[in-house]
């Protein structure tokens, strides 16, 4: 058992779960304005939210930790990408760590296990 990836996955699910839950809990007013902004459907911002929140528990819960870890770096790469990265490396990098954070998850846990606790 590998207790560094452990501690790493449920600090990214936690993370999920806590910025996922403030969105869906809020109405999904800020995630859906913030698409809009971009050009995008609104209604993209509350799958987003959605699979924020259930992706963070379900990685807590260690089921589906790849396609999970999977689906944080495309969410990741895409806020990078359209909101952070032109604001500078100060105000990306939490945004950075998350994505790095979800590639360990990626090629740490094996694709063939759906359920690993640890």
């Amino acid at each position: 058992m590998n207790l560094g990836i452990l501690f790493i996955r449920l600090f990214l699910g936690i993370t999920f779960i806590i910025h996922g839950s403030q969105k869906v809990f809020s109405g999904f007013g800020e995630p859906m304005s913030m698409m809009e902004s971009l050009g995008v459907p609104a209604f993209i911002g509350i799958i987003l939210a959605l699979f924020e929140l259930i992706g963070g528990i379900l990685i807590v819960c260690g089921l589906f930790i790849n396609f999970m870890a999977s689906g944080f770096i495309v969410i990741m790469l895409g806020a990078l990408f359209t909101v952070h990265l032109k604001q500078g490396y100060m105000d990306s990098e939490f945004v950075v760590a998350l994505l790095i954070m979800s590639v360990s998850m990626l090629l740490s846990y094996d694709w063939k296990k759906t359920i690993q606790l640890y």
